[in-house]
């Protein structure tokens, strides 16, 4: 990438390319609990599962890209644990307790849980999936990290990942069920979102390969097709001939999901990397837009966690929405509207809370 890292004021470089992708994606992450817990009962609409397919994917492929170290005589060397903690469990626990005492006076009617039991059994964990999810991949990664330094052959690095992915898969089945809202330990996220991780830690690894490769026209081309063609396979599996078959479903997904995701990845770098190149050019400075959005993928884990307090009901709009027919573009507006605003306040609260080292430590995940 070109261009598109600068000091911090604090004298470290940042990728800013990364950061306008965190920054999209975390507003991608509003604009779609507007559509699921302000507005609700739209979660068909074609706008949300676009939104539902995009930005997890990304912040996966961001963390993991940023995981992968070289650590001395160690090609990948393992991740800080200690610190990781620090950054996603304890606001885990500490937000996601504040979140189920405020649930039940937020006026939202999103069918979540308001005691703390019932939503760490939950499957999504009530929205709060991602630190938890995000901690058990860096966990994850601390044991692959000694595996795949050990293991010299490129092929034997497939063959190990690809176990353990199958793995995962099968701990997923056997411990958590979709159907009955229940995965203690989040193992359907973590089945879902480990190979775009680990995509993450190996395109970093990789960086010039990847680079190179991605920026090919040929690759952009095929990215673009094969992320739309397996979309529409992948959220609209009832259109399909396994459909009737959930073990087929199931298996299917866990092949084409990591190819759909990769897709996107590429597809997005390419479009904030020529963005970023532009705005943050030697001898110019970015635009309002491309700061806006840098500063969402700066503080995008505290806008996570805090932005679910300032939604706000919408079920006024429910039936004009629905009366035109849940159009893309209707429903776009609505959300990006809202969301706006809701980022805002997140925002200024963020900011805030910020000021304090041990509140922005229990809330926000600085440390």
């Amino acid at each position: 990438m070109k261009n598109t890292q600068q000091p911090t004021v604090a004298g470290k470089p940042r990728d800013h390319t990364m950061d306008l992708i965190k920054g999209i994606a975390i507003y991608l992450v509003v604009m779609g609990h507007v559509l699921t817990m302000c507005v609700r009962e739209i979660d068909a609409a074609f706008i949300f599962k676009i939104i539902g397919q995009v930005h997890m994917p990304l912040f996966f492929f961001v963390s993991g890209y940023f995981s992968y170290k070289h650590g001395g005589d160690r090609e990948f060397a393992a991740p800080r644990l200690g610190k990781r903690f620090c950054q996603l469990m304890i606001p885990f626990f500490v937000v996601s307790a504040l979140w189920v005492t405020y649930f039940p006076h937020s006026g939202l009617q999103s069918p979540l849980s308001d005691n703390l039991p019932g939503l760490y059994r939950s499957c999504m964990k009530d929205g709060y999936w991602f630190p938890l999810c995000l901690f058990e991949l860096s966990l994850l990664y601390y044991v692959l990290s000694r595996l795949l330094s050990a293991v010299k052959p490129w092929w034997a690095r497939v063959v190990v990942l690809l176990v353990v992915y199958a793995l995962l898969q099968v701990l997923a089945v056997l411990f958590s069920s979709e159907e009955a809202n229940v995965d203690y330990l989040g193992l359907g996220v973590l089945a879902r979102f480990f190979p775009i991780f680990i995509i993450g830690v190996l395109a970093g690894s990789r960086k010039a390969a990847f680079n190179r490769l991605r920026r090919k026209e040929w690759c952009l081309a095929l990215s673009m097709v094969t992320f739309a063609v397996l979309l529409y396979v992948i959220v609209y599996p009832w259109d399909m001939p396994w459909w009737e078959n959930a073990a087929a479903v199931r298996g299917v997904n866990a092949v084409l999901l990591p190819v759909m995701q990769v897709a996107l990845v590429v597809v997005a770098m390419r479009a904030v990397e020529t963005w970023s190149e532009k705005e943050y050019a030697p001898g110019t400075g970015p635009g309002i837009v491309a700061r806006y959005f840098n500063l969402l993928g700066v503080e995008s884990l505290g806008v996570y966690l805090l932005h679910y307090f300032f939604l706000f009901p919408l079920t006024a709009l429910q039936e004009p929405l629905r009366q035109m027919s849940l159009g893309f573009t209707p429903l776009a507006v609505v959300a990006a509207v809202v969301a706006f605003a809701v980022i805002a306040v997140t925002l200024l609260v963020v900011y805030l809370i910020g000021r304090s080292k041990w509140l922005a430590l229990l809330l926000i995940g600085k440390c």
